[in-house]
């Protein structure tokens, strides 16, 4: 779902923001934007304008265009382990966990292709403030579902692996170049398919996790 869902932006005339929520009205608003128009669409005039505020208030919390869409996608990726950790709720074993969590990634994507987009966009790393805030340590193996053994070597070789296919195959789906393919169901399922696929060579290899 996308982060935004559930909020409402109500414009105000200037001056009228506290310290501190016109910056957060400015990231809801560009979020927005984004998962509307692309983030190569979005623009700071439109959104002070949205919002009821001048463009030098806008500067004041963000020196461009660019360190406002790299907060939209700090913020988006704090959301996003959650709902991926959710989907793993009531997996039967730790490999029926790691599917869950690779097919709600695709799935993320596929139903916020804006902002996956953004999130995969060069720019993103190169201009924010400061960090992305990378993935925890532990979910690294959440990510996995806890398949493989916390203490083998393989452990990142298989946590790279996972991660370069799940978000591989999003790309495929919010692109639309499976092949052989010629619906969203489709691509969903195909995308279904090497996940499990992945996941079925995990167990194998470890058996006893």
């Amino acid at each position: 779902m996308p982060v935004t869902e559930g909020k409402r932006i109500r414009a105000k005339r200037p001056g009228r923001f506290h310290h501190g929520d016109l910056r957060d009205a400015l990231v809801l608003a560009a979020t927005r934007a984004v998962a509307k128009l692309g983030h190569a669409n979005v623009s700071l005039r439109p959104l002070a304008e949205q919002l009821g505020v001048s463009q030098p208030a806008v500067y004041r919390h963000f020196a461009s265009r660019e360190a406002l869409l790299a907060e939209v996608a700090r913020r988006t990726w704090l959301e996003l382990p959650a709902a991926l950790e959710g989907a793993a709720r009531g997996a039967r074993d730790r490999f029926e966990a790691a599917t869950a969590i690779s097919r709600a990634y695709v799935r993320w994507a596929h139903a916020n292709p804006e902002l996956f987009r953004l999130l995969s966009s060069r720019f993103v790393f190169d201009q924010r403030e400061g960090p992305l805030p990378p993935l925890p340590r532990e979910h690294y193996f959440q990510g996995l579902g806890g398949a493989v053994p916390i203490d083998d070597p393989m452990l990142a070789d298989a946590f790279r692996a996972s991660w370069a296919m799940s978000h591989g195959l999003a790309t495929f789906v919010v692109e639309r170049v499976f092949q052989l393919v010629d619906s969203d169901e489709e691509r969903l399922a195909a995308a279904d398919g090497a996940i499990t696929c992945f996941v079925e060579m995990l167990r194998a290899k470890w058996p006893a996790a």
